[in-house]
């Protein structure tokens, strides 16, 4: 399980779904998404907090790019 928390306060988790890519890697589904939104881009993933707006950047590693 990942767990979210952003500064206000405001905390979700994504957690296993039990499903697997053809890569062998499991899938992550997030357990309240009236708390956070996410947008993939080519190089990050946007996390933005549905309850003040602040948003958090995690990028790609070149490994996995």
């Amino acid at each position: 399980m990942l767990r979210f928390e952003c500064e206000c306060g405001n905390k979700t988790s994504f957690f296993a779904t039990s499903d697997y890519d053809e890569h062998g890697r499991e899938m992550l589904d997030i357990e309240d998404d009236d708390c956070v939104s996410y947008a993939f881009g080519e190089q990050s993933i946007m996390l933005k907090c549905k309850f003040c707006g602040h948003r958090y950047i995690l990028p790609a590693y070149e490994e996995y790019k």
